[in-house]
């Protein structure tokens, strides 16, 4: 429900914000949160071995600094309907990497249903037309895909010896060191003065719901579950979002759409019944 708005959401803010300036904001703003977060909650007096730190600073650098700097430049030039689509690629990177990595099994039943979810995906996003996209854009998305991906299988070892919230709160602080060289200049071009509550809600949106929160709640969830039962409900994200847009009445209902759904929710109950 966090992710379900994230694409729309993430193309308005191209007309005030520079796209890197934007990732570094948002995840600096989510790093600020969750850190006060855990640090009031204790989560981070839990020490964490040299491996650990390791694994912690690769997931820092595939889930924060690139899986955020890809999306929102793979976004920017693309639409968000290619963006959806190959972001939408991760769950089935995710399964054949837990399979190669970690040994979790994967049957054809569940190799099925991911595929039935990805189809259903493919036909709500794209059911209205692409809209413009480039090559670099969708490039870009699909790299972001795969960030995602890895960050997922390569933290569910280091779930299993440190809290949720304290391997969400370093990655995404860690992740966000690297972005400040980046993004800093970006943000000189902001019009701060300019920007209206509404901006401002939808940058806290972005920032602390879709990272902060929603991060957490994902790691939260693969602590406790199979990978391939966790990453098959990202396939719900297009369906919730253009629910709300049909709800709003920013979209209309279509047979595609009822259809796209189906295939959606059909996909995730195989999987979870593989």
């Amino acid at each position: 429900m966090l992710w379900g708005g994230s694409y729309p959401a993430i193309k308005a803010t191209q007309a005030f914000f520079p796209p890197l300036a934007f990732a570094t904001f948002r995840c600096t703003v989510a790093a600020a949160v969750l850190l006060a977060v855990a640090w009031g909650s204790g989560a981070l007096r839990v020490a964490l071995g040299p491996r650990d730190w390791g694994l912690v600073v690769l997931l820092a650098l595939l889930g924060n600094t690139l899986f955020h700097a890809l999306m929102v430049t793979g976004v920017h030039h693309t639409s968000p309907a290619h963006a959806a689509v190959l972001v939408a690629f991760s769950p089935l990177f995710a399964v054949l990497l837990a399979r190669v990595l970690l040994g979790e099994p994967l049957g054809a039943r569940r190799l099925s249903g991911i595929g039935l979810a990805l189809v259903g995906v493919v036909v709500i996003v794209t059911r209205g037309g692409a809209g413009t996209a480039s090559w670099l854009g969708d490039l870009l998305s699909l790299g972001a895909s795969l960030a995602w991906a890895l960050y997922t299988v390569i933290g569910k070892p280091v779930l299993a010896r440190a809290s949720p919230l304290a391997v969400t709160t370093w990655a995404t602080f860690l992740g966000a060191l690297p972005l400040l060289p980046l993004g800093l200049p970006g943000l000189a071009e902001v019009r701060w003065g300019e920007l209206s509550l509404g901006r401002w809600l939808l940058i806290g949106y972005l920032s602390a719901g879709t990272i902060a929160l929603a991060n957490l709640l994902w790691y939260w969830a693969l602590a406790r579950t199979a990978t391939a039962r966790v990453v098959t409900f990202s396939y719900l994200i297009p369906v919730l979002a253009t629910a709300i847009a049909v709800a709003a009445g920013q979209e209309a209902f279509s047979v595609s759409l009822a259809l796209g759904a189906v295939a959606v929710l059909g996909g995730v109950a195989v999987v979870h019944r593989a």
